[in-house]
């Protein structure tokens, strides 16, 4: 079809909130960090409209039985034939603490004042020189760091809300494929940047103002050359009910809550919980806390620094490890029919076909023989969100522990050199899990969904410890699951009462 024929442009303004944190990298280390995130000409965190169009194509082309429909919606391109994307994308821009994006250049006096003034910006802008970032490793069957598997990633922290602009040029008015491509933004499965499978890159919709304009016609020509270039401009367009929309998607999100039997900690933090009194010593090993910003009912934000953070990551590497144990089980293979050698280079993430199906796995690179074909890489379906979770002041004194460790010297019966320090611990605070379970979880072997149904439940009833310390005690939970969760687990024939 002639693209002067789509004559009507659909336009939809929204404003998306990070959920959990997002890293979306500009593709390559800067000389300190392995994965920085992209940046604006004022240096302020961005989401290009590439990396939205990406994801927004991915999630049609899964749900999707037909090829054509979605390289007619995306445009598509082979040797020298194709047809342009009807679906344009614009980047979305960082908003500031009242919900205003900032759009351009800030080269006016009073406009770049916002960048010093407003505090989100002034704290956006400040992880440029000092950015914050997740330490990330990957640990081997033998509890080390796997070979390439110790990396960090820059990061945004999560309540952080950006708005963008969609475009769909049609011939329809009432075009199916526009509400579908809206349903989109509604995607569980919508999640940008790096790491979606380890927590971080979940958004949602906050706002979504929707218009159609017959450019055909001299009076919607009017209406649409009346509306404004701000991406918060509104005025023209109407309110888009957000929960009216569907994805009609296989997804399925459980919700588990861990009550932990005593203390636990994740990660080795920088700042500590506990406020300081006088000269008193901070704890040598810390929670790792993280930043999150918090809407108000005003529309105004604030930035929260007393939340504990427990990222999705440490859980789904704890989950695929048992994952690994329960699948190589339940198919009768056993370390005692490894030679040694196999034993050493054994790899969950290689060699484990249950793990690979569920927590998908890395393309394989160029072995250097013409003879070994590359293999493709394939995503996981199974997300584990972030969770934060908030210390308030006034019940630190009920949550929040320190601990002396020391190691004493077997002749002398003292404490042996540096080995005398002190752990800030959280004491029974709960944990509310989110997994996603993706439509392409339902593909797997029915062995390896069982052996994650295993795997979670080891882990809801105590077998499986979380974070640090767990061979002292630490981290074992007993936990409170919704109706979808138990209903997963029975389908997988594991029983929960």
């Amino acid at each position: 079809m002639n693209r002067l024929q789509r004559s009507v442009l659909h336009i939809a303004r929204f404003t998306l909130e990070a959920r959990t944190a997002l890293s979306i990298g500009t593709g390559g280390p800067d000389g300190t960090y392995d994965h920085p995130i992209v940046r604006d000409a004022n240096g302020l965190p961005a989401i290009p409209g590439t990396s939205l169009a990406g994801v927004l194509r991915a999630l049609s082309k899964a749900s999707s039985d037909s090829d054509w429909a979605v390289n007619d919606l995306f445009g598509w391109q082979e040797r020298d034939e194709g047809a342009a994307s009807r679906v344009e994308v614009a980047a979305c821009a960082l908003q500031d603490s009242t919900g205003r994006p900032v759009e351009g250049l800030l080269l006016d006096a009073a406009e770049s004042k916002r960048l010093s003034t407003d505090p989100l910006l002034r704290a956006a802008l400040a992880t440029q020189a000092d950015p914050l970032f997740r330490d990330r490793v990957r640990l081997s069957h033998r509890g080390v760091a796997a070979k390439t598997g110790k990396y960090d990633r820059g990061l945004l922290p999560a309540g952080y809300r950006f708005s963008g602009e969609l475009r769909l040029w049609s011939e329809d008015k009432d075009d199916p494929q526009w509400r579908s491509l809206l349903g989109r933004l509604a995607d569980p499965g919508l999640r940008l940047g790096g790491a979606t499978r380890a927590g971080m890159g979940a958004v949602q919709v906050t706002s979504l103002h929707t218009g159609r304009f017959d450019l055909c016609e001299p009076a919607e020509v009017s209406g649409f050359r009346a509306l404004g270039t701000g991406l918060d401009d509104t005025q023209r367009l109407q309110a888009f009910a957000i929960d009216t929309l569907s994805t009609e998607t296989a997804t399925r999100t459980l919700s588990i809550e861990l009550t932990p039997r005593d203390f636990w900690r994740f990660g080795q933090g920088n700042h500590s919980l506990q406020p300081r009194r006088g000269g008193e010593k901070v704890a040598d090993l810390l929670p790792k806390v993280e930043p999150v910003v918090s809407w108000g009912t005003d529309g105004r934000a604030q930035i929260n620094t007393r939340l504990a953070l427990v990222p999705g990551s440490s859980i789904k590497g704890a989950l695929a490890h048992r994952t690994a144990f329960h699948w190589n089980a339940l198919n009768q293979r056993f370390a005692d029919d490894l030679s040694a050698d196999e034993l050493a280079a054994w790899d969950k993430s290689e060699h484990c076909d249950g793990v690979r199906e569920l927590f998908g796995y890395a393309k394989d690179r160029l072995s250097g023989s013409a003879s070994l074909p590359v293999k493709a890489g394939q995503a996981g379906q199974v997300i584990i969100d972030d969770a934060h979770i908030e210390m308030p002041a006034a019940e630190l004194e009920n949550h929040l522990q320190t601990m002396i460790h020391n190691c004493l010297d077997r002749f002398t019966g003292g404490v042996r050199d540096r080995m005398l320090f002190t752990e800030e611990l959280i004491y029974r605070r709960p944990i509310r899990l989110r997994i996603t379970l993706l439509p392409g979880f339902d593909r797997a072997s029915a062995s390896a969904r069982q052996a994650l149904a295993r795997a979670i439940r080891d882990l809801c009833e105590g077998r499986l410890g979380l974070g640090a310390g767990t061979t002292k005690g630490h981290g074992s939970f007993s936990a409170t699951l919704d109706e979808t969760a138990r209903d997963w687990l029975q389908a997988q024939g594991e029983e929960w009462t």
